[in-house]
C-alpha cells in the first residue's frame, strides 16, 4: 500500500488557492489597533482634573477648618505645609491607582464583502 499522499500544491486548484490565500491575508488583524477614551470627558486630562478636585473637595474643606480655629500667622503656615504634603500624597495615590477595565471586543469580518 503506498503512504498517504500529503496536501500538494498540485491538488489545490489554482482558484482555489489563490482565493484563500487572499483570505488568510485580509484576516490578519496583526496590526489591529484599540483606543480607550473617557466616556464622560474630552480627554483624560479632563477626567484626571475632575478625580482630582472631587477627591481634595474634603481635604480643603478640613484645610479651611482648621484655619479658622488658629490666629497665628506661624500655625497656618505649619499647617498649609502639612495639608500641601497630604494633597500631594492625594494626587500620587490617584496617579498610580491600577485601574481595570473589562472588555469585549466583537469583529464581525465577511470576505465576501470587500
Amino acid at each position: 500500500m503506498p503512504p498517504p499522499r500529503a496536501f500538494a500544491d498540485d491538488s489545490i486548484l489554482p482558484l482555489v488557492r489563490t482565493q484563500v490565500e487572499s483570505q488568510i491575508k485580509v484576516r490578519d488583524f496583526s496590526k489591529a489597533t484599540v483606543a480607550l477614551q473617557p466616556a464622560e470627558f474630552a480627554s483624560w486630562s479632563d477626567a484626571r482634573s475632575e478625580l482630582m478636585v472631587e477627591a481634595k473637595r474634603p481635604l480643603k474643606a478640613q484645610l479651611q477648618a482648621e484655619l479658622s480655629q488658629t490666629t497665628s500667622e506661624s500655625e497656618q503656615e505649619e499647617i498649609r505645609a502639612a495639608f500641601a504634603s497630604r494633597e500631594k500624597a492625594l494626587e500620587h495615590d490617584i496617579d498610580h491607582k491600577p485601574m481595570e477595565c473589562n472588555i469585549e471586543l466583537q469583529i464581525a469580518y465577511n470576505f465576501l464583502s470587500s
